[in-house]
């Protein structure tokens, strides 16, 4: 009988892909197991594990709260002998559910900024050595002289992260309210003169698709380090590779297809 395949794991995913493109560059194998390569696979842990702590937290403990105060609330107006002077609806109750959900927003948007600035933070340490011995540049200056961009700056090219941003500063400057210019597409047809809501199925998905979003982020952003490097002189990579790849006359043209995939998945970077 054939054994059903287990449900794989994202960061094998991810590690296994990057070292896979990554085995030509001398030495790769050590540096996994150096101290740079333990801050990077830690920071993996740590990010994935945030995030589904945060998720965790909003989905199944201050959602469900929010919604019990709502009923409770709801109890004791309809039970209060009183209850014909109170000209409060149930919907209008709801207005607690909605704030904690945008403030998850906020929350959620904060994750992400720390998650890329310790990204980059710990590709530049993992190719410090190999960067300063050729000259390279680091994330955020390869980025702004490659794509134009400041990579501490840039949720405007990923469409979950800009929704996202969004509705963080709605919250934070206009009060939840989806009128902070320039609109996202997402609210151009929002009733300026409501606060945003946003139901908690939608909220999750958001998380996931964020949770997405950062898997793949963390192999764009290893992949710029190691693409600048491949971009040399064939002359100065062949120098660092194993004796029988440099002995192989397809090895040149491996790379080169090697960068042509590196460009595909920069493609966000490109808009």
């Amino acid at each position: 009988m054939r054994k059903k395949n287990s449900k794989s794991n994202p960061i094998d995913i991810l590690v296994e892909r990057l070292s896979e493109n990554f085995t030509k560059v001398k030495d790769f194998d050590k540096l996994q197991e150096s101290d740079e390569g333990k801050r990077l696979f830690d920071l993996i842990i740590k990010s994935t594990s945030e995030m589904e702590n945060f998720q965790t937290l909003f989905l199944n403990y201050y959602i469900p709260s929010a919604n019990k105060s709502i009923a409770d609330s709801w109890n004791q107006i309809s039970k209060s002998k009183y209850k014909h002077l109170l000209n409060i609806s149930k919907n209008e109750l709801k207005e607690n559910l909605y704030e904690t959900i945008r403030l998850g927003y906020v929350g959620l948007f904060h994750k992400y900024e720390s998650y890329l600035k310790s990204l980059v933070d710990a590709t530049n340490f993992l190719l410090k050595e190999l960067n300063e011995e050729n000259n390279l540049l680091s994330i955020e200056d390869y980025c702004k002289k490659e794509f134009k961009i400041n990579i501490f700056k840039s949720h405007h090219i990923f469409a979950i992260v800009s929704r996202i941003n969004y509705i963080s500063n709605c919250v934070k400057h206009c009060d939840g309210f989806p009128i902070k210019e320039p609109i996202h597409p997402d609210f151009t047809n929002s009733n300026r003169d409501e606060k945003i809501r946003i139901e908690k199925d939608i909220f999750k998905i958001d998380i996931d698709r964020l949770k997405s979003h950062c898997q793949l982020l963390m192999s764009q952003i290893m992949t710029i380090g190691f693409k600048q490097y491949l971009e040399l002189d064939y002359e100065i990579i062949k120098d660092s590779l194993k004796p029988e790849l440099k002995e192989s006359g397809e090895t040149k043209e491996k790379l080169k297809e090697v960068i042509r995939n590196f460009d595909f998945v920069l493609s966000d970077f490109k808009k």
